[in-house]
């Protein structure tokens, strides 16, 4: 693979690898020391939760137009750098008898706030980093990780926690953002944006530069709009799929970890055939069938509970698990790949802060639907909504991509000079969109 011998990327994904399986340790520790060691509830519990999502939904738009305006690179080691310090502060204040449910809120909100930054700083920067022609195989890469993260994680940090105790266990994911900075400190590139001496303009009509970038794009805004419907969609389903099935499907802990194990297994799948498929499919196609396909799996849920119980839970959370990344993937990689480089964290941090809203809206949803209809009808409308997402790109030039970009990211993807699209189905897709 082209990326194999870039020495500034593999550092830049070892350290994100070792930062991942970090993530998942804290995400269980800081819950575990609130409810086990601070006497915290449920209420405490959703507060740790929802500073998580908060920071990606009220700062991003923020955190880009400082990665505009400053070094990606250097808001990436400040942001390791203050993780560090603030994971590693709980450890300390635990050594010394002191620590307190306040101190836990305060540093679960500063690492949320750093995350946010650093995630649309990394990013934006990305593109930079190994070349438009190399986003499909380097965010591949980095989605294998966190996939990889997500289904040894968490049980490594569990172990980790029985052995230590929630407090010291949080001491090495502190030292995996330590880890993390020092691969970011290896790295030779440097940021290579034009500097304009002279400008005066304004946060707020930098901000609305890169609104108006992303919403009159319309590659840029048929992804931003499918990408929102399907998350919205996918985080219903997944609040309801938990509650399937213990309620429904009657099973027990156990079986319900395994049938999630199966899709974290399937994710890493799907991470990895996901160019092999757009070079089979185009990946115009892979964006509108995963989506289809993703909505259609969790329609499928009571059925294949009905059917099969178990193993009919086990095989829709493979398909789930298998189409997902492929979406995730090349979404974030067309994204990079057509927007301007001086724009890329505006646009990056206004489509984050859309898809974490999504996610927060969904979740809620989802369990309203739950009780209003019942498990399934919310699965029902959680699957629609991921289809109605997918195919929201038929509307538009999305699905008439053949392959991702090679060079540098036009000003203009409707136009029939955007790379791997059909120049005559551009031009007609990008007046039914308005363009």
């Amino acid at each position: 693979m082209a990326l194999g011998r870039h020495s500034d990327f593999n550092r830049l994904w070892f350290g994100q690898t070792v930062s991942n399986f970090g993530d998942k340790i804290s995400l269980l520790a800081l819950p575990t020391l609130a409810v086990v060691f601070l006497d915290g509830g449920a209420f405490e519990v959703g507060v740790l939760g929802a500073l998580r999502f908060l920071p990606f939904l009220l700062l991003a738009p923020v955190a880009g137009l400082v990665a505009d305006r400053f070094s990606r690179r250097s808001i990436m080691i400040v942001a390791d750098l203050g993780r560090f310090l603030a994971l590693g502060s709980i450890p300390l204040a635990f050594a010394l008898d002191s620590v307190t449910m306040a101190h836990v809120y305060v540093v679960a909100g500063l690492a949320g706030i750093l995350t946010a930054f650093f995630e649309v700083s990394y990013q934006s920067w990305l593109p930079q980093l190994i070349g438009t022609e190399n986003l499909v195989e380097g965010n591949t890469k980095l989605q294998i990780s966190r996939s990889v993260a997500e289904a040894v994680g968490a049980g490594a940090g569990g172990a980790l926690i029985q052995l230590l105790g929630a407090a010291r266990a949080i001491t090495a994911d502190a030292f995996t953002f330590l880890v993390s900075l020092v691969a970011l400190l290896l790295i030779r590139h440097r940021d290579t944006r034009a500097k304009v001496e002279e400008t005066k303009a304004s946060a707020k009509a930098e901000m609305k530069e890169g609104l108006k970038t992303l919403f009159g794009n319309p590659v840029l805004r048929g992804l931003f709009t499918a990408n929102v419907v399907v998350n919205l969609g996918a985080a219903m389903g997944d609040a309801l799929l938990i509650v399937y099935a213990y309620k429904v499907l009657d099973l027990s802990p156990g079986q319900v970890g395994a049938a999630f194990a199966v899709m974290s297994v399937f994710v890493i799948v799907g991470a990895v055939l996901s160019e092999v498929v757009t070079k089979v499919l185009t990946v115009g196609r892979t964006l509108v069938l995963t989506a289809v396909v993703l909505g259609a799996g969790y329609i499928l849920v009571p059925t294949g509970g009905a059917v099969a119980g178990f193993a009919g839970l086990i095989v829709v959370q493979a398909v789930i698990g298998f189409v997902s990344p492929m979406f995730d993937i090349h979404v974030l990689s067309l994204v990079q790949g057509v927007t301007p480089n001086e724009q890329m964290g505006r646009v990056s941090g206004s489509a984050l802060s859309a898809v974490y809203g999504a996610l927060s809206i969904g979740y809620f949803a989802g369990g309203a639907l739950g009780e209003l209809l019942g498990l399934t009808g919310g699965l029902a409308i959680a699957g629609a909504l991921s289809i109605i997402g997918g195919l929201t790109l038929l509307g538009g030039p999305v699905a008439a991509i053949k392959e991702m970009p090679g060079g540098d990211a036009p000003t203009d993807a409707g136009t029939s000079d955007t790379p791997g699209v059909d120049p005559a189905q551009s031009s007609a897709d990008s007046t039914k969109v308005g363009a």
